[in-house]
């Protein structure tokens, strides 16, 4: 015994070491993905011998699906025949049927075939899927004995069904023959299309849904949008849906909502939708959501300032926030409308901006021919874009100025960098009239001034407009317009004071000047002076007597009275003329020896080795002899 159980050991040990356990390794899959079924089902189909009669599809899935590149072929043997390329979108849950043009005229897809119906019969009949897509083949084989039902003929006809659960309706994957009676029909829904839109149009969107107790069922207590119906004849809604959303955005429960019912024409319903409170679109589209209406298409502006408000198309097509929302078959209900005041004629006439605070003011002026009425009209000013001034019941008289003074306004008006003052509509959406400034100097106002904006001292509130270049002048100065200074104003002679004894008014000045006149006012000349007429005063009297007798070569200048030389009688052609010695001939002498010692400096300068050489060479000699 132990001899067997050693060898038993001994085999099983032979038996291991042929036969090494290894561990089993992974790969990846190299996304690769096993195929799936596609969402079509084959569910009837007929053939006559070889020849494919027709092929019944049916969409399981529950969207629609594209028929793009699929293919119906019916194989026998080895042979493979493809009868149709199909394409389009099918619905879900319809059918779409492919046929000989004999057989069944009125199918979704046809085609002939003339080749002759003979045996064998079809091994297969296939719907092809597309190669890009990751689907099974759709593949029926017939089952025929001699018992099968079928049409007698050269060659039999056979039909085939695929059958459904007794208990849940769904399809089977089991077949069964059978043999058509006269009233037999197939199903086919064909292919499918987008319905247009006829009258349907978006009217109002509900985004900030009031809030509600949970008994209230006030349509308001939600979110909603409204259609109407504006064509003549009733619309099926069950073909559209409501979308919200942003370009991209796929639909989900929250931003979409399939309409349902159908909708007279000329009325109006509305269908409950999440909105955003911050803005946004709706529009319509299919139910599938394969054709998006623009027509439809309405922006919405965010809700703030806008509680529980509804933006509403009014009865001249225009998009406004309405306080009364109006879900329902109700039209579209606003509240009074308020009557704009345009202000036109209303215009700006002086800034006085960069004057004390308390004093800044805006001039207006009526430049219309009658009474202009300021109700609503507002001012504004680029320092308060916020803010504007607005007046009451009032009315200007034509020509008439309006002050307003900023102090009073909640305004700010720039002093001295750039401005801007608008005149604004009572609805504050136009500018009826707006002026700039800039760089205006302390104490000036800004002024139209005979149709000109000019800068002027003169601030005239609720007055014409003055151009004034400079400053007043103080009391008793007046501006002299050639200099700009302010000069002191000279009274007329026949205001002016008495000069005073010894005094007279000069004509030029009008000023009081010293009396110059007789000998008896002025100090006596001495014995040998005399009165000047010019100047009135006392000059040395040459007569003469009293002259020094001149050379006998010179004679008495009778001008003045000073000795000059005669003129020599002269008997060559060119005689010799006495030169005097004038400042501008010693002014000469001097320019003259100038000019040398310059010459000689320059001279000095250009031979100042050869000289410094001869000198030493006249110092050597001169030592060498003494």
């Amino acid at each position: 015994m132990k001899r067997v159980g050693w060898a038993v050991l001994t085999l099983l040990f032979l038996i291991g070491c042929q036969s090494p356990v290894h561990a089993i390794g992974t790969l990846p899959s190299g996304g690769i993905e096993p195929k799936v079924n596609g969402p079509f089902l084959i569910t009837a189909y007929s053939f006559s011998g070889h020849s494919l009669r027709y092929v019944q599809l049916f969409n399981s899935s529950d969207t629609v699906v594209s028929l793009d590149g699929w293919r119906v072929a019916l194989e026998y043997g080895a042979m493979q025949q493809v009868y149709a390329e199909l394409a389009g979108i099918i619905a879900p849950r319809t059918y779409v049927t492919i046929a000989n043009t004999l057989a069944v005229p009125t199918a979704t897809f046809v085609f002939s075939d003339s080749s002759a119906a003979v045996d064998p019969t079809p091994t297969t009949v296939s719907l092809l899927a597309p190669g890009e897509l990751n689907f099974n083949n759709e593949v029926v084989t017939p089952s025929i004995t001699s018992s099968t039902p079928r049409v007698a003929g050269a060659p039999a006809t056979f039909y085939f069904a695929r059958n459904t659960s007794t208990v849940t309706g769904n399809y089977l994957s089991s077949f069964m023959a059978f043999v058509p009676g006269p009233d037999f029909n197939l199903l086919s829904d064909g292919l499918y299309t987008a319905p247009d839109t006829l009258g349907l149009r978006v009217v109002e969107i509900y985004p900030d849904a009031r809030n509600c107790t949970p008994f209230e069922t006030d349509p308001a207590c939600s979110d909603y949008v409204k259609i109407h119906n504006g064509s003549d004849v009733p619309i099926n809604l069950s073909s559209f849906r409501i979308r919200t959303g942003a370009y991209g955005s796929s639909s989900t429960p929250s931003n979409t909502t399939n309409l349902n019912g159908s909708l007279q024409a000329g009325h109006s319903a509305n269908f409950a939708i999440s909105l955003s409170s911050s803005g946004g679109w709706v529009w319509l589209e299919d139910t599938y959501g394969t054709k998006k209406y623009e027509l439809t298409l309405v922006s919405y502006p965010s809700v703030s300032g806008h509680d529980n408000e509804a933006w509403s198309l009014d009865n001249q097509n225009t998009w406004r926030w309405t306080i009364y929302p109006t879900p329902g078959d109700s039209a579209n209900t606003f509240p009074p409308e308020a009557v704009i005041n345009m202000c036109e004629g209303l215009t700006i006439s002086e800034i006085a901006a960069n004057v004390a605070t308390e004093d800044q003011y805006i001039e207006l002026r009526n430049d219309l021919g009658s009474p202009l009425d300021l109700t609503g009209c507002a001012l504004q000013t680029n320092r308060s874009t916020t803010t504007q001034y607005v007046f009451g019941a009032e009315q200007l008289a034509p020509g008439a100025f309006r002050t307003v003074y900023v102090k009073d306004t909640g305004l700010t008006l720039t002093k001295t960098t750039t401005g801007t003052v608008y005149v604004l509509s009572s609805d504050l959406m136009t500018e009826t009239d707006a002026v700039s400034y800039e760089n205006l100097d302390e104490n000036t106002a800004w002024a139209k001034v005979s149709g000109d904006w000019v800068q002027t001292y003169a601030v005239t509130p609720n007055a014409e407009n003055v151009a004034q270049q400079y400053p007043a002048c103080d009391a008793g100065y007046v501006r002299n317009v050639e200099t700009g200074f302010c000069n002191k104003v000279q009274e007329s002679s026949g205001q002016l004071a008495d000069c005073g004894i010894g005094k007279e008014r000069n004509p030029d000045t009008n000023r009081c000047r010293s009396i110059v006149s007789t000998a008896t006012l002025l100090t006596p000349c001495a014995p040998n002076q005399e009165r000047n007429p010019a100047t009135n005063r006392c000059r040395a009297v040459e007569s003469s007597a009293s002259l020094k007798p001149c050379a006998p070569n010179q004679e008495r200048n009778p001008d003045t009275n000073r000795c000059r030389n005669k003129a020599a009688n002269v008997t060559s052609d060119f005689p010799v003329q006495a030169v005097a010695q004038t400042g501008e001939a010693t002014l000469g002498w001097w320019a003259f020896g100038g000019v040398g010692t310059l010459a000689i400096g320059y001279a000095g300068w250009e031979w100042r080795r050869e000289v410094l050489t001869a000198i030493k060479r006249a110092s050597g000699y001169i030592t060498s002899r003494f």
